[in-house]
């Protein structure tokens, strides 16, 4: 099963934060900072909008060479994200895994600069690594 955001690409949260209830830092300059991976620390240039792919359980993402990629000027209430307990950079490119899918509520104020962080809070589980639905 995979969820599929309204625009190419997908936020991005780390596996360390994605339980039921906690709230998330999807974007913003410090996005390494405030995400916790079990596979270790994210580079700081990672705002957290992975361009080349949706959200899809078990897909790894990229972004285009550079810094992390611009996100969508407006983001819908409920948004899915893709989990990843690591992210790396090689050269220009940042990527990561998708270990799993979630849907986060996003708080009001959302704005795709990296000065002003987009937050929320997780309220679903789409599925987990593998594609296995969320039950």
């Amino acid at each position: 099963m995979a969820a599929t955001p309204s625009t190419s690409g997908s936020f991005v949260i780390g596996d360390q934060s994605a339980s039921l209830g906690s709230q998330v830092t999807f974007w913003g300059a410090q996005w390494w900072k405030d995400n916790a991976l079990s596979g270790g620390v994210a580079p700081a240039s990672f705002k957290g909008f992975a361009d080349s792919a949706t959200a899809t359980c078990g897909e790894p993402w990229t972004t285009r060479p550079g810094n992390s990629s611009a996100p969508p000027v407006t983001v819908d209430g409920v948004v899915p994200m893709a989990v990843s307990s690591t992210v790396t950079k090689s050269g220009p490119v940042i990527s990561g895994d998708t270990a799993e899918v979630v849907l986060v509520q996003v708080d009001p104020g959302y704005e795709p600069n990296p000065g002003h962080p987009g937050t929320g809070t997780v309220v679903g589980i789409v599925c987990g690594a593998g594609g296995v639905p969320a039950t």
